[in-house]
């Protein structure tokens, strides 16, 4: 997603960009994707729905599991986390913060704190997954009904479940389960918290993620980077607008500018 995102904010610049990702997308496969776009400071929403395993590949461990958590087969993940606000912190990106997909009344104000950010605002979403019955030895897997079944129709079935929701108070630690049994626990960021100071975020991060606890909210801000137009001195109109004389200025100007690397 990044990549292409990335190549309509460059042709546009009066587009209101957002993408959304997930973990895989983000912090497996399309890691190098989502590091230079961070580097560029593009200006767009960039939503990461986390969930921390690969649900369309039922379970496998995205690179955002915890060490410890277990799969639906109960085997514990061995591999350390890419935590998505520290690799930001660390790349220099500008606008960085993290919510729970249950507690709307403070994701919505994060995300639209995100659209007005004047770069790259990169949110993380911790989203819980739906889990499938398929395993061996079930009757309802993919493998054994793919084995006896007669398609007549391409369908598909996720049974319904009560909506999880949470509510955090800044300064606390709320816990929430899932439907397995499972259990995190949300830090809000409190009264008093600097999001100006990158050494001291880094720290709060890791601190209380030491403590088993994800800390949300606004967790990062800098507003004094150019965006991705800015640092390329881009004009004012949308690239795509502009008439081939302006965007091949020819051989004459190309002998120039070639002149100037001498």
């Amino acid at each position: 997603m990044a990549p292409i995102a990335t190549g309509v904010a460059a042709a546009n610049r009066e587009l209101v960009v957002v993408g959304v990702s997930g973990d895989g997308d983000s912090l497996s496969i399309g890691l190098g994707h989502l590091c230079h776009a961070i580097r560029r400071n593009v200006r767009m929403l960039y939503v990461i729905a986390d969930n921390g395993v690969y649900g369309l590949t039922k379970g496998q461990f995205s690179a955002s599991a915890d060490v410890g958590s277990r799969s639906r087969r109960g085997e514990p993940n061995l591999l350390p986390p890419i935590d998505a606000m520290l690799l930001g912190l660390s790349l220099g990106a500008t606008f960085l913060a993290r919510g729970f997909s249950g507690d709307k009344g403070q994701l919505v104000p994060i995300l639209k704190a995100g659209l007005a950010h004047g770069g790259f605002a990169l949110v993380e979403v911790i989203s819980p997954c739906v889990q499938f019955n398929d395993h061996e030895g079930s009757t309802k897997s993919f493998g054994y009904v793919r084995q006896h079944e007669l398609q007549e129709v391409d369908a598909d079935f996720i049974p319904s479940r009560e909506e999880i929701r949470g509510q955090q108070i800044p300064g606390t630690a709320t816990e929430v389960k899932f439907h397995d049994g499972a259990a995190v626990r949300f830090r809000a960021v409190p009264p008093g918290y600097d999001p100006r100071d990158r050494r001291a975020v880094e720290a709060y991060l890791r601190d209380h993620s030491g403590h088993g606890e994800i800390v949300t909210g606004l967790l990062y801000l800098d507003e004094s980077v150019p965006d991705l137009h800015q640092l390329n001195g881009t004009p004012e109109e949308p690239l795509w607008s502009l008439p081939y004389e302006r965007l091949c200025p020819g051989a004459a100007e190309l002998a120039q500018f070639q002149a100037r690397l001498r």
